[in-house]
């Protein structure tokens, strides 16, 4: 009965912090080219629990005939040393380490690459519905070069720069609960 009982909090306390911790803000940059889908983002999480939280994520790649291989999946802190790392990652994602202290705050920056076998990229965003609250703010962009044709996307750019070689479509985003993955098809 006490291993039961031991065996059921071990299952359900991770649960109970994740409740106390906020993926309130996300701000994204993506790089397509004709074979690369990159990734280079700044993921905020908020703890707002009396502990510290020390705990296992993971950080989901697209699955999809469409897309070859992930490479280069990196992780660091931007806010404070060794509170995010890399633990392990294969084809399917990461597993991330986060360390955030009671009621602070931290910066995780992740960047990964991603082959492509044809013309679809996309990035994950269903999953933030299992935080249960969207983020407060969100930016994106995409950056990629005037030889490519963007067929559609998944969310309408906010903003459209251009330079003499490149395209930068942004979005800015408020109060943000994604219902829909970030998918671009293009030519």
């Amino acid at each position: 009965m006490k291993r039961s009982v031991l065996i059921l909090i071990c299952i359900i306390l991770p649960f109970l912090l994740i409740g106390e911790l906020r993926f309130y803000k996300e701000d994204l940059h993506f790089t397509l080219t004709d074979s690369t889908f990159s990734v280079d983002g700044l993921y905020f999480l908020h703890n707002s629990s009396e502990q510290t939280y020390h705990q296992r994520l993971f950080y989901p790649f697209p699955q999809d005939s469409l897309y070859g291989k992930v490479n280069n999946v990196f992780c660091e802190s931007i806010s404070r040393s060794d509170s995010s790392s890399v633990i392990h990652w294969n084809q399917n994602g990461a597993h991330l380490m986060v360390i955030i202290p009671a009621q602070d705050t931290t910066i995780a920056r992740i960047v990964y690459e991603q082959k492509l076998n044809g013309n679809k990229a996309e990035y994950i965003l269903e999953t933030t519905i299992f935080w249960e609250k969207g983020f407060e703010q969100a930016y994106y962009d995409l950056t990629f070069p005037k030889t490519i044709t963007i067929d559609s996307l998944s969310y309408l750019p906010d903003e459209l720069v251009e330079t003499e070689t490149f395209y930068k479509l942004i979005w800015k985003k408020k109060d943000f609960l994604p219902l829909k993955n970030f998918i671009v098809k293009f030519k």
